[in-house]
């Protein structure tokens, strides 16, 4: 009786399809980081590595792939330029310590950032500009009974939750951005997060912590939390981190970012989302919850979810920030502390490593492995931190750090010298 059993691969025919398989994943990924070179904002996520999702059809016969190639890489261009457009979009909703403004379109536009560093997001205005308060009168306007828990002797920590009907109750019609599919499905905001400034006396800040995703046309929705807020003298909050050793609500960032991710994916997949769709997608409002094509009741209830798990755990969390902050402190006085290299960066610092900060009206001397040294005008210095290359090259792109002049350097030398000497 005859075996008619298929042969197995060979080992060499095995490694030849893996082959080609890789070289057209290679040729893909190239097509796709040259696509993303040309966007006009790819530079917010092109340091970043995200992948992108990319579906496309294949022929599986001889004929229709010699008839039909050139269509079909047509079909997966336009699908790659959607994708490439998604992943932009979707980032440029996202700048540091501020809000996404929709009456410009914009993160990095002057009503985006919280005044101060007490304040927090009230919600939208009608034309869409971005309002802030102080976080205790954000409790009293919300009528909040455990306001004057933030006046005691020793303050509290309070998260306050609100959902993106809300925030979102004045705004027009005609201000809503169906560019990128901006939806605000709510926020926490928290304070009073006891922090010392530069010079060691203690402050307080409040910060706010929002849920928001986007859709541009042709992408999936993608979800994303966004904190808000600014240190004790208006900085970054990036520049609290040399002081605290830790930031105390980093872990609770990263439990809610890890439920959106899940909700993402189960999203995408279709489920009650696609449920709705067939319902017509009704729309009702300005971006609400809920309210807009694409997002399910099931979705927000998920949504509503996280908001309350991170408030929770945000309170929660003020004897575990208290520990980190003794702990930043001890940490704040080993030389393995970027602070301890301040000098001997800027000594050796070429006129392409001193940047002047147009916001805080600082200087900021470059050093290797991301160190960055911000002094003020009279040479003394601010703080040390660690930055990620793709945040440096993103405070030079959007022109926040300008280089600094031979005079500005020699300058700055001057101060700190006299500074150290005590003159």
């Amino acid at each position: 009786m005859s075996d008619r059993r298929k042969p197995a691969k060979s080992p060499s025919t095995e490694s030849s399809t893996a082959t080609r398989l890789e070289r057209a994943l290679e040729l893909l990924a190239e097509e796709a980081r040259e696509r993303l070179a040309r966007h006009p904002s790819g530079h917010l996520v092109a340091s970043r590595g995200e992948p992108v999702e990319l579906t496309v059809t294949l022929p599986t016969s001889a004929a229709a792939a010699r008839g039909g190639l050139g269509e079909l890489a047509g079909e997966a261009g336009a699908a790659l330029d959607r994708a490439v457009s998604g992943l932009v979009t979707h980032q440029a909703t996202f700048v540091p310590g501020a809000v996404y403004c929709l009456r410009c379109n914009s993160a990095g536009c002057e009503h985006a950032e919280p005044p101060g560093p007490r304040q927090v997001f009230a919600g939208y205005g009608k034309t869409g500009v971005p309002r802030f308060l102080d976080f205790g009168q954000l409790l009293l306007e919300r009528n909040d009974p455990r306001v004057d828990r933030l006046y005691g002797n020793k303050p509290a920590l309070l998260a306050h939750t609100h959902l993106g009907r809300d925030l979102t109750a004045e705004l027009l019609d005609a201000y809503r951005d169906d560019a990128t599919g901006y939806l605000l499905h709510g926020q926490v905001a928290a304070g009073w997060y006891r922090v010392p400034d530069s010079a060691g006396r203690p402050s307080v800040v409040a910060l706010t912590f929002q849920l928001v995703s986007t859709r541009p046309p042709g992408n999936p929705r993608r979800f994303g939390l966004n904190v808000l807020g600014s240190g004790p003298e208006g900085e970054p909050l990036e520049h609290l981190f040399d002081r605290l050793g830790a930031l105390p609500w980093t872990p609770h960032v990263r439990w809610a970012q890890e439920a959106l991710e899940s909700i993402e994916r189960a999203a995408a997949k279709g489920g009650s989302t696609a449920k709705e769709k067939k319902k017509g997608g009704k729309k009702s409002g300005k971006n609400g919850a809920g309210k807009r094509a694409g997002v399910s009741k099931a979705v927000e209830k998920r949504l509503t979810g996280v908001l309350n798990g991170l408030s929770r755990r945000l309170e929660k969390g003020r004897r575990a920030k208290e520990r980190k902050t003794r702990h930043g402190r001890e940490r704040h006085a080993q030389s393995d502390r970027p602070t301890e290299m301040a000098l001997a960066d800027l000594a050796r610092a070429g006129q392409e490593d001193v940047m002047v900060d147009r916001r805080q009206e600082t200087l900021v001397v470059l050093g290797d492995k991301g160190r960055a040294h911000v002094f003020n005008p009279g040479g003394k210095l601010v703080t040390s931190i660690r930055y990620a290359p793709e945040s440096i090259e993103r405070r030079r792109k959007q022109d926040r750090w300008r280089p600094a002049s031979k005079d500005e350097i020699a300058t700055l030398r001057g101060n700190v010298e006299a500074v150290g000497s005590g003159g």
